[in-house]
């Protein structure tokens, strides 16, 4: 269990999964440089949480970005197999030993601090045994994998890709964080993503969009 760290007034101040990351990397590129290999092993076994996190979060927007889904899709794909087979995130080993440019690193740690600012106020470890319990971990990996496979889906339905990416996105920063709470978020929001692609499939692209359309006179 992660110890708190000490704040200027006195208070305890929980030092998060992100923030720990950050201050381990911080002293590793201050002795020796960053490689992609440290950059992994600063995440303690928690490296395809965080991609899947970074993968997933540009998805979670009405506005989309084209072209992007299939590829990331494809990477959420072999992540959430990866974590239901308890296997470690796999990179080539050229792009391991790689070392990242001394301003990029000092750009990345920065990035991952204004994350862990509003992401550490609302996670934080509770209900663990769902996040660490080993079956259910395999359960999580799988339903990280099948929702990938509905992100990677190149469908031409409104908001398909954010009802896909959220869950994901919830879950991955549970894993990230041993947040049993955001993990049964995460589960939740799948439901509907489950919905929409079931009626999708049933009732094809015209049905669905002319739901999106019924729908949209409400917010009109």
């Amino acid at each position: 269990m992660r110890k708190p760290a000490k704040s200027g007034t006195g208070g305890a101040v929980r030092v998060g999964a992100i923030s720990s990351i950050v201050l381990r990397l911080e002293k590793t590129l201050e002795q020796k440089g960053l490689t992609v290999a440290q950059l992994l092993l600063a995440m303690e076994g928690k490296g395809h949480a965080a991609i899947m996190a970074v993968l997933a979060l540009p998805f979670c927007f009405p506005i989309q970005i084209p072209g992007l889904s299939t590829p990331f899709g494809v990477i959420l794909i072999f992540s959430g197999l990866r974590i239901a087979f308890a296997q470690a995130p796999w990179l080539p080993g050229w792009l391991l030993v790689r070392e990242i440019p001394t301003k990029t690193a000092y750009g990345l740690l920065e990035g991952l601090r204004k994350i862990a600012v509003p992401a550490e106020k609302i996670l934080h470890p509770r209900l663990t045994v769902l996040c660490r319990n080993r079956f259910l971990h395999r359960m999580h990996g799988l339903l990280i994998a099948f929702l990938a496979i509905l992100l990677a889906l190149p469908l031409p339905v409104p908001f398909s890709n954010l009802l896909a990416a959220v869950p994901i996105l919830l879950i991955s920063l549970a894993l990230l964080e041993d947040d049993g709470g955001f993990l049964i978020a995460g589960y939740l929001t799948a439901v509907p993503c489950g919905v929409f692609f079931g009626a999708l499939f049933l009732y094809g692209p015209k049905a669905v969009l002319g739901l999106w359309a019924w729908l949209g006179h409400f917010f009109a």
